[in-house]
């Protein structure tokens, strides 16, 4: 005859249902609230990134050049008029523009070429003669170039052009109209109508693209990649490496693997999730790279550089979401999650320029990880790895967020480790180690029918 333990007062030897598991209104309220309350902060930043640019611009970098030589007869320079015109003009919303001033076309050029610039206008140096021609017989219009930014994202390059298209035209229309009040001679219709329409404008990118850039996109996407591999890189390995160490089950579909729990610390836990996530973030890092050149035949120069910012990028990244959630566990993941991806990709830059955030966006800009990820990818290869081109505020705050997550981790974990909050006790350990050890690994068979009676019996006497 066998006999069964009695099941322990206040609890059931009946499985447990999805109903009795819900009637506890903690086991759904909490993780309702903690997904709601995620999900609202995700959405107040990445909604209010984008609800309105052209309001938000605050100090856009327009460039202007005066190459105009004046005129002798009469002794004027109309392009410096123009130039003064626009840097005064009021702006709205107010200072959306900071109007830089070059002395040269080469100047501004490379102004550009190291991302400093949106756009910029080119007042020619014959503009004077010709507009005055435009009060003559033979009128020739001066033609002013716009000089375009791609490498600084769509959206950037597209406000800085038309901020210096209207300013050209805007300039330019103000000074014919000067020249209109000063004239005592009868003026043609022909005339009056260029007058009206004073300047030709010339749209030229400052910095020659690829044609597989996406008008400059493709920096935005790429830096995307890197922060998806080392969030959920990092998350993925924090779960194996625990399965490995003995604190947590491996499940594959219906499989379920529990090892036997290793003496290893916290502190000794971590250093072996971020040194594994090193390992993993080199072959991480060339399977994104080899298929962003070869499988999409993405224009990517300087791939050596890329490839080594990549795992730069990815350790920064995975190595900061392992601090947060060895320290905080599974509540962890959800602080990371808003930090590193939901908060971080719209004030990134990549895709809304920072200068067309509104304040309080502007100040995440400054500190959340994927602004230095994105401006560094951008950089390299759109502005070949010019330091000032972003990539030097890129590296420093990348090394600066990695050395921030290593530091928070070792110390956080350390003192964990003095403080005795083990994640299993040690005496436990063995007691748990033997029990994993003499369970069996293939399922218990069927009771027979006499054993069922006799349990049935046993425990009616029992």
């Amino acid at each position: 005859m066998i006999f069964r333990p009695r099941t322990p007062t206040g609890t059931s030897d009946t499985t447990l249902s999805a109903l009795s598991f819900l009637r506890h209104p903690k086991n759904w309220l909490i993780p309702s609230v903690v997904l709601t309350a995620a999900i609202f902060a995700i959405t107040v930043v990445f909604t209010g990134s984008a609800a309105n640019p052209a309001a938000d611009l605050h100090h856009a970098p327009i460039g202007l050049v005066n190459l105009d030589q004046g005129a002798a007869t009469p002794a004027m320079n109309l392009g410096a008029q123009v130039a003064a015109g626009i840097e005064s003009q009021p702006q709205k919303p107010a200072e959306a523009v900071s109007w830089r001033r070059f002395d040269s076309l080469e100047s501004v050029t490379d102004a550009i070429a190291d991302n400093e610039l949106f756009a910029a206008v080119v007042i020619p140096s014959d503009y004077t003669p010709k507009l005055l021609s435009l009060l003559t017989s033979t009128p020739q219009r001066p033609e002013v170039t716009v000089l375009t930014n791609h490498g600084a994202g769509t959206m950037a390059a597209e406000l800085g052009a038309q901020i210096a298209e209207g300013a050209a035209r805007g300039g330019s229309v103000a000074a014919a109209g000067q020249l209109l009040a000063h004239t005592t001679d009868n003026l043609a219709p022909a005339n009056a109508v260029l007058l009206a329409d004073p300047v030709t404008l010339t749209a030229h990118q400052a910095v020659p693209f690829g044609n597989r850039t996406g008008n400059g996109m493709t920096a935005f996407f790429f830096a995307l990649l890197l922060m998806m591999v080392g969030f959920l890189g990092a998350n993925v390995i924090n779960g194996l490496v625990d399965s490995e160490l003995g604190f947590g089950a491996t499940e594959i579909g219906p499989k379920r693997r529990m090892l036997p729990p290793r003496h290893i610390n916290r502190l000794h836990t971590f250093s072996a999730k971020c040194l594994t996530l090193f390992i993993a973030s080199i072959p991480a890092a060339t399977a994104i790279l080899a298929a962003a050149a070869f499988a999409v035949d993405l224009d990517l120069p300087n791939c050596g550089l890329l490839w080594l910012f990549s795992i730069l990028a990815i350790n920064a990244i995975g190595v900061g979401t392992l601090a947060v959630v060895t320290l905080l566990g599974p509540i962890g993941i959800v602080i990371s999650m808003i930090f590193f991806i939901g908060w971080s990709i719209p004030v990134s830059g990549g895709a809304i320029p920072q200068q067309a955030l509104p304040p309080f966006w502007r100040f995440l800009g400054s500190f959340e990880p994927m602004r230095g990820v994105c401006d560094g990818v951008r950089a390299i290869i759109y502005f070949d790895a010019h330091a000032d081109a972003g990539l030097s505020r890129a590296l420093l705050l990348l090394v600066a967020g990695l050395v921030a997550g290593l530091v928070l981790g070792l110390l956080g974990n350390t003192v964990y480790d003095r403080m005795g909050m083990h994640r299993i006790h040690p005496r436990a350990i063995p007691r748990i180690q033997e029990f994993l050890q003499n369970v069996p690994h293939h399922r218990d068979p069927a009771p027979s029918a006499a054993e069922s009676v006799g349990d049935r019996r046993g425990a009616h006497r029992h």
